[in-house]
């Protein structure tokens, strides 16, 4: 599970991490929003733990979590912070999707991470795009109504970036959600598999962003 800590705590967020990795969480940090969106744009997420004071403002956190949700990332945002007035608690509930005051037991933070992400775990039926549409429950892809035939790994690939679309996933990204980082990070192997993919389903199925990695067009 891939979790971004904002928190400008430093020794908080730092502790925090530590103790997420040691329960088998892979936590990356950010001390401000300007590096939480920096974060972002550069690491695939799968749940995100958000204060809501930040060097940005006292309201910086829910300003990100709107904002965070109009650029298109659909991670659930858990509150971590210090304000558990009940206002703040039902503008968290509306910014995100769970809250959970300061001072907290480590044992609850992972009990409300865990929810989260069997909540986001849950996937469309089906994606069209085009003359494409991948199914997910059948991990098939079809092009104009014939199936289409797809190793194990380009449909994984495939599916990764048609479920983020709009989202650039470096290399490194891709090898570490679908190898889990047993392939060097300079391989070329997902050059290869987008290759593949784009002969098989045509060239703009995938687009390449230069310097950063692929994405799948909204």
């Amino acid at each position: 599970m891939h979790l971004l800590i904002v928190e400008d705590e430093k020794s908080l967020a730092d502790t925090l991490r530590l103790s997420l990795e040691a329960h088998g969480f892979q936590p990356i940090c950010a001390y401000s929003a300007s590096e939480a969106w920096e974060a972002l744009w550069q690491h695939p997420f799968d749940l995100i733990v958000l204060d809501v004071m930040l060097p940005e403002g006292e309201e910086a956190g829910f300003r990100l979590s709107r904002e965070v949700r109009d650029a298109g990332f659909h991670q659930p945002i858990l509150f971590l912070t210090a304000r558990e007035r009940l206002p703040d608690r039902i503008r968290g509930l509306e910014f995100g999707d769970d809250y959970l005051a300061k001072p907290f037991a480590l044992a609850e933070l992972i009990a409300r991470l865990k929810a989260l992400y069997r909540r986001g775990e849950m996937r469309p039926r089906q994606i069209v795009w085009r003359d494409i549409v991948l199914c997910v429950e059948e991990r098939q892809v079809r092009l104009q109504d014939t199936p289409v035939r797809l190793t194990a790994k380009e449909y994984e690939v495939l599916e990764l970036l048609m479920l983020n679309p709009g989202r650039v996933f470096s290399r490194e990204d891709v090898l570490d959600r679908i190898w889990g980082l047993e392939f060097e990070p300079n391989s070329n192997l997902i050059d290869v598999y987008v290759g593949n993919l784009r002969t098989k389903l045509g060239d703009m199925i995938i687009e390449t962003v230069r310097g950063m990695g692929y994405r799948f067009p909204d």
